[in-house]
């Protein structure tokens, strides 16, 4: 199971092994929620999540 860097705070992050890109984790030490990508070398990266607001039809 690799073990990533949060971008947040700095933190370690185990990753399944059988993650797949896009995939979203919370991070416990900070709350964050992260992505899962994987780079043109096949490296697992995270990065901060976009948040997505809800629309309300407004």
């Amino acid at each position: 199971m690799p073990t990533l860097t949060c971008p947040v705070c700095g933190g370690s992050l185990e990753i399944p092994d059988d993650a797949l890109p896009g995939e979203l984790f919370e991070h416990d030490e900070c709350g964050a929620q992260l992505e899962l990508e994987i780079d043109e070398d096949g490296k697992m990266l995270l990065k901060q999540a976009e948040e997505v607001s809800e629309d309300w039809g407004e």
